[in-house]
């Protein structure tokens, strides 16, 4: 990451606690060693919370309220030298429409509000602003900035959250993109939807793995977790949101209806971004364990346990636009891997086992098996050639060329 140290504020779409790290903790933990790096966290806190938070690390902010309600960027135990922004709202903010005024307001304006203050008191009037979250729109305009950075990782319009708001959103996400200095994003459909708004900024780097984490799966050290290594084998492993916008319930249940010597196991929250999720019928399956969600750190240990591991994703107006990060992640544990059919994947189909529909699955998941995991070193390799400190790098490149 070459040039000067900067200061930058991470508008995020999730939490720096998350248990499952995407691109911003990727990213932003590795820019924290050389940078300033604030993370403003997308939950909203409660009143209560926020100022527990604020009073711990100053106890004098009781007699200082008009500071208080501004104390949201602190260390934060684990962080190491990142500082974590958290904001506040009422409670039952999350039961308003997504177009709400009011939840806007503490949703997206109060947290530019918080950075605004802290940016003020430090002296500091040329940060870089990162925002992950479209819905920010204008509100990110408004912190004083050497420059404005929009880091698309997903099509947040197709999530089913946000079924109800799409143009609103849409809209939002335009005003972002047309007054960004730069616009990353992470697959190429995603590519060129936004590029119509901003032809001269926008740029294609696909998302990448730690083949350094994920290698330790390799390691003979690193033990399989017990509630794993009691499962029978083959055992196939998924980890990741367990979601139905995206994952392809239907073929994980054929291929349990059609092997049940097989194994299979479901690591990760279930239902973020479609509370309509249903696991009932996978959890009655005497050959499907839905195990909920580990810690980012286990996650080795976990794949080191399985024979094969998936991406059964659906091919949608979503998943069209994604590049999953668990693909390198997998790669990485030299594990056969088996993917759906999904466009961003395009350039690295040859190296796993592609399947197109339920039956096709259960086929490549057979063929997976029966490899006895051959190919292990060129799937390494190919994890390794695609790492976190690559992309950020080639990330830093294009904002010192912009900056330059």
């Amino acid at each position: 990451m070459p040039g000067a140290a900067h200061t930058i504020v991470c508008l995020s779409s999730q939490d720096w606690g998350d248990r499952m790290w995407t691109n911003k903790q990727h990213i932003m933990s590795r820019l924290a060693k050389q940078h300033r790096v604030i993370h403003m966290d997308f939950r909203v806190s409660s009143p209560v919370t926020f100022a527990a938070r604020a009073l711990r690390h100053d106890p004098s902010l009781l007699f200082k309220p008009q500071r208080l309600w501004s104390e949201g960027i602190l260390p934060e135990p684990g962080a190491g030298t990142l500082l974590v922004g958290k904001s506040w709202g009422p409670p039952g903010l999350e039961l308003l429409p997504q177009t709400n005024a009011l939840r806007g307001h503490f949703q997206y304006d109060e947290k530019v509000r918080i950075v605004q203050e802290y940016l003020r008191r430090e002296g500091i009037d040329d940060a870089i602003i990162w925002v992950y979250h479209p819905g920010f729109g204008e509100a990110a305009l408004r912190l004083q900035r050497k420059l404005l950075v929009y880091d698309c990782v997903d099509e947040y319009t197709a999530f089913p959250a946000y079924k109800d708001c799409k143009e609103w959103l849409a809209a939002r996400e335009e005003q972002l993109c047309r007054r960004a200095d730069l616009v990353f994003t992470t697959a190429p459909a995603l590519y060129e939807r936004k590029r119509v708004f901003n032809p001269d900024g926008t740029h294609y780097v696909h998302n990448v793995g730690d083949a350094d984490h994920f290698k330790q799966a390799l390691a003979a050290g690193t033990t399989v977790p017990a509630d794993l290594a009691a499962l029978p084998k083959p055992l196939i492993l998924f980890v990741g949101a367990v979601s139905n916008y995206k994952l392809n319930i239907d073929w994980l249940l054929e291929l349990a209806r059609s092997r049940p010597n097989y194994h299979l196991a479901l690591i990760g929250p279930i239902g973020i971004s479609d509370p309509s999720t249903n696991v009932s019928k996978l959890k009655s399956m005497p050959n499907v364990h839905v195990l909920g969600t580990r810690d980012y750190a286990v996650l080795p240990a976990y794949l080191k346990g399985c024979d094969v591991a998936v991406i059964p994703y659906r091919l949608n107006e979503y998943t069209e636009s994604v590049f999953p990060i668990k693909f390198f992640e997998y790669m990485a544990t030299g594990k056969p891997v088996v993917v759906s059919r999904l466009p961003a994947l395009d350039g690295f189909l040859d190296s796993v086992r592609v399947a197109d529909d339920e039956h096709s699955f259960v086929a490549q998941c057979d063929d997976a098996i029966a490899s006895g995991g051959a190919g292990a070193e060129q799937r390494v390799a190919l994890a390794e050639a695609n790492s976190w400190s690559k992309r950020v790098s080639d990330l830093m490149a294009l904002i010192e060329q912009k900056l330059g």
